[in-house]
């Protein structure tokens, strides 16, 4: 395994320098306890330089754009949507959609954002992110260098509070954004070129 980990950091390395301005690749999840007949419990949007290619509700899988029909061709997507789904139920059996005191001034009924990033840096490494929000405001951020939680505004804190103390879910963040997410970045950037630049055609 350290070989291989140290291979995978050679391999990021050389991609990151590849590019001058390397995409970044983010998913932004929507989890609600309580949805409305017809509307799934949890949605999960792709984003890659800002473009997205896939629209996901933890059950069925939608491809956006050619980006989104040349990546799904893609080794690395094969068991994407399991894993982006069994990173929704474990957002939803945290808890965040009970008890929540009054004081947060989070209206009823609530809906978890959460939004994992992963980037190459100056220095070629990539470093991953995770925001976390109640009701569309942002509020919460986990630092996956230190494995500390930060309150961004006052709703975060009663997150900060129920999840600290969970070491499981803050490792769990931890792999799936310095694995996973690292892991997808790398296959994107290996087929980088073939997917924005467009095929030459015949004069």
């Amino acid at each position: 395994p350290s070989l291989l980990r140290t291979l995978g950091n050679i391999l990021t390395v050389l991609l990151c320098f590849a590019f001058t301005h390397a995409p970044s690749l983010s998913y932004n999840f929507t989890i609600g306890p309580q949805p409305r007949p017809g509307q799934p419990w949890c949605e999960v949007q792709g984003q890659v330089g800002g473009e997205v290619f896939l629209s996901y509700d933890c059950g069925l899988t939608k491809y956006m754009s050619p980006l989104g029909e040349e990546v799904k061709c893609m080794n690395a997507w094969e068991t994407q949507t399991d894993t982006l789904r069994d990173t929704g139920v474990r957002m939803l059996l945290a808890g965040v959609s009970s008890g929540l005191p009054a004081e947060t001034g989070v209206e009823h009924p609530l809906t978890l954002q959460a939004r994992m990033a992963c980037r190459c840096e100056d220095d070629r490494h990539i470093s991953g992110s995770w925001q976390f929000g109640l009701n569309g405001q942002m509020s919460l951020h986990f630092d996956l260098e230190n494995g500390h939680w930060r309150v961004d505004h006052p709703g975060g804190r009663w997150m900060k509070e129920k999840w600290e103390s969970d070491r499981e879910l803050a490792k769990y963040f931890r792999k799936i954004s310095t694995g996973d997410c690292s892991y997808w970045l790398r296959e994107f950037l290996k087929h980088w070129e073939n997917i924005l630049l467009p095929e030459p055609t015949g004069n």
